[in-house]
């Protein structure tokens, strides 16, 4: 942004040297179309120079938005962790009320009932707790590849401002060359016309 800047102010400051060079001039033919060419080449720096400051930023808006992706992958990670680790405790919680109930009920540790329950609270709480934590690791990798994505985006943008750059430039010296150049007259070009005879 600084060198951006300091190419604006160094334009500004050379457009108003030219100016007072035309009006010390005053129309002389040479010194307008010099001033008149130094003035596209200045456009056409601060054009390029602008369109480059334009990608390094959306570069520097690309990086910060993958930042904060992986900050939430991590938020979702730790989200998905305690998430299972309350389902782990759930688990123990209800295995533990079975088992008081059970003894208060008349049933022993070992009846069959007691077992086939204890086993079924075991594997849907551990299902439970797995299913959690793979939701919390899968939220993280898919904010993991949208903050490759942006930053992919952010590096095409600053290669694209490159381009366009140095389409700005060549495009503005053509047309100063188009308008600038000396053009071959028409008195030049000798058509010849060979009568036979």
């Amino acid at each position: 942004m600084y060198i951006l800047w300091r190419i604006i102010s160094a334009t500004c400051l050379f457009v108003f040297t030219l100016s007072m060079m035309v009006t010390s001039a005053m129309a002389d033919p040479t010194v307008i179309t010099a001033i008149s060419i130094i003035s596209s080449l200045a456009g056409t720096a601060v054009s390029a120079a602008g369109t480059l400051a334009a990608g390094k930023q959306e570069q520097a808006n690309a990086n910060y938005q993958a930042q904060q992706l992986e900050i939430r992958a991590n938020e979702e990670m730790a989200a998905g962790q305690r998430e299972g680790f309350e389902l782990e405790r759930r688990k123990k919680l209800a295995l533990s009320s079975l088992q008081n109930k059970a003894a208060g009920g008349g049933f022993s540790a070992t009846d069959k009932t007691a077992l086939d329950l204890t086993g079924d609270i075991e594997e849907y709480g551990t299902l439970q707790q797995q299913m959690a934590t793979y939701g919390g690791a899968s939220r993280k990798r898919g904010n993991e590849a949208l903050a490759t994505g942006a930053r992919v985006a952010g590096n095409a943008a600053v290669i694209g401002s490159r381009y366009t750059a140095a389409g700005t430039i060549a495009g503005g010296i053509s047309t100063m060359f188009d308008k600038y150049a000396p053009k071959a007259s028409a008195a030049n070009n000798y058509n010849y016309i060979y009568a036979s005879g």
